[in-house]
């Protein structure tokens, strides 16, 4: 039986590039993949997107594409992607679309989880973290000292690289509130729901993940990585393995 597909969702500021020495550890092992920048990553028109304009763009461009082609789909969503990839993949589980072509599971890592009506800035306490730069006039969100925010635990120069392939963030696509999530789908109970704790992560600490679990209202199949907030970087060949348990051990 063939493997499913791995499609990934980058997070903000970040664009496939990030994630071409994962995916490539994700192919050796079996699974073909798949990625989409965020629409929200270097916008020419920042102040035009939301979450429901970049989760559309996903579904449409990313997954419907797959999934019409017949093909099992384990989405992966890495930070500020976890908000957009659920609400993309919301209603695109097999039992609802009823044909060969799905969304079979759904694993996040270090990833933001937002209810129906949040926003990631309301979740966040209605501010942003101090290394967020706020550039009101042109609508974008920096990073300030990304390195330690992001990559700390990064080889020196694979750090300046990844550095220097971010890109500016939509403001609005924080501040507009989420849609319902595939996350709170009956369908991926028993398993189907992975998280992929980041435990030295200084962009989204552990405890706050945590909470975010807690509250989910949902069952989930929690690993942890002692990382960054960055695994798919500091820890590739490590990470994929975590995820390839999950799979075989659920989706088989």
């Amino acid at each position: 039986m063939s493997k499913p597909t791995i499609a990934l969702v980058p997070g903000a500021w970040h664009t496939p590039a990030h994630y071409e020495d994962f995916l490539a550890e994700v192919e050796k092992a079996g699974y073909p993949t798949a990625c989409l920048q965020l629409p929200g990553v270097d916008s020419a028109t920042p102040n035009d997107e939301t979450v429901a304009s970049n989760a559309a763009a996903v579904r449409e461009k990313l997954l419907l594409p797959l999934l019409d082609d017949g093909k099992n789909v384990i989405l992966v969503m890495h930070s500020f992607g976890g908000c957009i990839g659920s609400v993309a993949a919301a209603g695109l589980n097999k039992k609802d679309r009823g044909s060969s072509g799905g969304v079979v599971g759904l694993i996040y890592i270090a990833a933001f989880l937002a209810k129906e009506g949040v926003s990631l800035f309301n979740a966040l306490g209605g501010k942003f973290d101090d290394f967020v730069k706020v550039d009101d006039a042109t609508g974008q969100l920096t990073v300030d000292n990304p390195t330690d925010v992001f990559f700390h635990d990064v080889p020196s120069d694979l750090a300046t690289k990844a550095v220097g392939m971010l890109k500016p963030q939509a403001k609005a696509a924080f501040t507009t509130p989420s849609l319902s999530p595939a996350w709170q789908e009956e369908v991926y109970n028993g398993g189907r729901r992975g998280y992929v704790r980041t435990t030295q992560d200084h962009c989204l600490p552990a405890a706050i993940q945590s909470m975010m679990l807690d509250k989910s209202g949902v069952d989930w199949n929690i690993k942890d990585i002692e990382s960054s907030h960055s695994p798919f970087l500091s820890r590739p060949q490590e990470l994929t393995k975590i995820i390839d348990d999950m799979i075989t051990a659920t989706w088989k």
